[in-house]
């Protein structure tokens, strides 16, 4: 039987903190256990979802305590991810668990979710407080794409995946990339802007992700997967898209949805996305589109 394990790569070097993630990665790795693997009762599962959820909100309050201690100017945008996740993400994951009666669709999308919000949040935004992260958040407004490519999207990917990351170039709707998914998110700004971004990665090549964010191969994709890299391709693109405004705030998640290959040509119709970035990931590729309009151009016929 495979278990999610803690990797030594997700330390920021900052113990009670690195001790807190430690054990939300221990409770999820009990739950994925105890309900996924050995089919137990859903009692033990529900346990294990109610302590996930009170550790994570201890774990916030100390963070954060420690965050004020040493002056972090990025405090506030920090707190704010973690609110979004008390107040809205973990709130709605509990919903959908209790009206589904904990089935295991809904159980495997609680262990994906936290699994890609945990990793995704310790490996952008919490080594960022120690300054051991190579992220460097840039506007997306300078004109020299390499930097904001680099900056904004290249190295929060090699610092989840590796340095085999690497941008090759441009992407078409005509580009081959095998099995592919299409994930979409879609983003409004305080002016009534847009900010849209698809994701175009291959299943061989998800799978691969999931088995290097999870410390365990993959062999299909499933719930817990698709909603992992779900997470995470929302952290990776948050901070995008933080980077297209002053404001850390300045757009906002409006909606997600996976679309079909029928779906995907039209977005490359009359006026195609401002970036279309092809990475090489060892012998695979994926891709990252990203598109900006004005409200001016959203309120056309």
């Amino acid at each position: 039987m495979q278990q999610l394990h803690w990797q030594d790569r997700f330390n920021i070097g900052v113990e009670i903190v690195d001790q807190a993630h430690r054990r939300l990665f221990a409770i999820v790795e009990k739950v994925m256990d105890l309900y996924v693997e050995k089919h137990e009762n859903k009692f033990a599962c529900i346990e294990g979802i109610k302590y996930f959820k009170a550790y994570a909100i201890k774990h916030f309050a100390e963070e954060e305590a420690y965050m004020r201690e040493i002056g972090y100017d990025g405090y506030l945008s920090h707190k704010r991810i973690h609110d979004r996740m008390k107040r809205e993400t973990l709130p709605e994951l509990e919903r959908a668990l209790y009206a589904s009666d904990f089935s295991t669709e809904t159980v495997q999308r609680f262990i994906g979710v936290c699994t890609g919000w945990l990793t995704g949040h310790i490996l952008i935004a919490d080594r960022a407080i120690t300054g051991k992260t190579v992220v460097q958040q840039v506007s997306l407004k300078r004109d020299d794409e390499r930097t904001v490519i680099r900056a904004v999207i290249l190295h929060p990917l090699q610092e989840m995946f590796g340095p085999s990351i690497q941008f090759v170039g441009r992407f078409s709707a005509e580009t081959a990339i095998v099995d592919a998914q299409y994930y979409e998110l879609t983003y409004r700004g305080h002016q009534g802007q847009t900010l849209r971004f698809l994701l175009v990665i291959g299943e061989k090549t998800l799978l691969r992700a999931a088995s290097l964010m999870f410390g365990m191969d993959f062999y299909a994709k499933n719930e817990i997967v698709l909603f992992a890299m779900q997470e995470l391709a929302q952290h990776l693109l948050q901070w995008a898209a933080a980077s297209f405004g002053d404001d850390p705030d300045e757009y906002q998640l409006e909606g997600d949805r996976f679309l079909d290959r029928e779906e995907v040509g039209p977005l490359f119709g009359e006026r195609a996305p401002e970036y279309n970035l092809l990475f090489s990931a060892s012998q695979d590729y994926f891709a990252l589109c990203i598109d900006q309009r004005p409200v001016s151009e959203e309120t056309m016929p």
